[in-house]
């Protein structure tokens, strides 16, 4: 009897209301060099076309399932496509992310370098603005300091995980209203499973949210959110961090991660010269780039 195929990604995307940018990112899968993945939508009941959009891919990719979802939260549906998942790797995206077309095929052979458990990449923005560079790099390299210092950080806009400890983890908390992301590295880690960051391929990372918000005005909106965070208090999410249309779901925790990373680095006052010196060599290379 022949056994079922692996595919060696499940690419899980969870979806609200996502017609103008979901299918620049299945168009985007659907030039890969490699096929060797499939692809779950996980829609939390959409009101716009977002479905019909996405079934438009169905000969166009490899495998396509499209799931729903009776709640509107994305640790629920990220989990539902994971459950769903037949993968050696989970790769989760936001409907936003944009990909080169090398970018499976990259991220393969450096697991194959570097077989990790847990992983994130670093990311370019959507623009070409000094601003939106700035505020990439910054997310990069607080991405960088947190694996250091052995305290994954993880932006909900990609993260992969090996299929069979995605459950041995639990999954993702949608207790967890804001951070979900980095909670879900950080239980991986102290299991013991490992974490890194790739720095190539680099996928695209929307910056739609900063755009609509405007950057002081989201950053304020963050502040509180961090707070709250800080202190173990919960946070609605539906209410204070909605997900849905390119709202402000997945977005980054500047404030919150550095004020960990902080106290981390202080902590361990032995290892401060030395994250510091490649940092430094990180942020060099990525003015060389900029």
């Amino acid at each position: 009897m022949t056994a079922p195929y692996k595919p060696f990604f499940s690419i899980i995307i969870p979806a609200l209301n996502e017609e103008k940018f979901l299918p620049l990112l299945l168009l985007d899968l659907a030039k890969q060099t490699t096929r060797d993945f499939e692809v779950i939508i996980v829609d939390g009941q959409s009101s716009d076309k977002t479905v019909e959009k996405s079934l438009a891919f169905k000969d166009k990719l490899p495998s396509l399932t499209i799931l729903t979802s009776k709640v509107k939260n994305v640790s629920v549906q990220r989990n539902q496509g994971a459950f769903k998942a037949r993968g050696r790797y989970l790769l989760f995206n936001d409907a936003d992310n944009r990909l080169p077309e090398y970018f499976l095929e990259g991220v393969r052979y450096q697991l194959h370098v570097r077989p990790l458990d847990l992983f994130t990449c670093w990311f370019v923005p959507d623009s070409e603005a000094g601003s939106d560079k700035t505020i990439a790099t910054y997310m990069n390299i607080i991405i960088e300091t947190g694996s250091l210092i052995g305290q994954p950080v993880a932006y909900g806009a990609l993260i992969g995980c090996r299929q069979n400890i995605f459950k041995k983890i639990g999954g993702f908390d949608p207790e967890v209203g804001f951070a979900e992301d980095t909670d879900f590295v950080n239980r991986g880690s102290k299991k013991g499973y490992s974490f890194g960051v790739f720095h190539e391929p680099r996928f695209c990372y929307s910056f739609r949210r900063f755009r609509k918000v405007g950057k002081i005005k989201l950053l304020q909106k963050y502040a509180v959110l961090n707070l709250k965070y800080l202190t173990n208090q919960k946070v609605n999410q539906p209410k204070e961090y909605p997900m849905g249309g390119g709202y402000l779901e997945g977005e980054t925790r500047i404030s919150s991660e550095i004020t960990k990373i902080i106290k981390q680095v202080f902590k361990k006052g032995s290892q401060k010269t030395k994250i510091t010196d490649r940092l430094r060599a990180l942020l060099s290379l990525e003015e060389n780039n900029s």
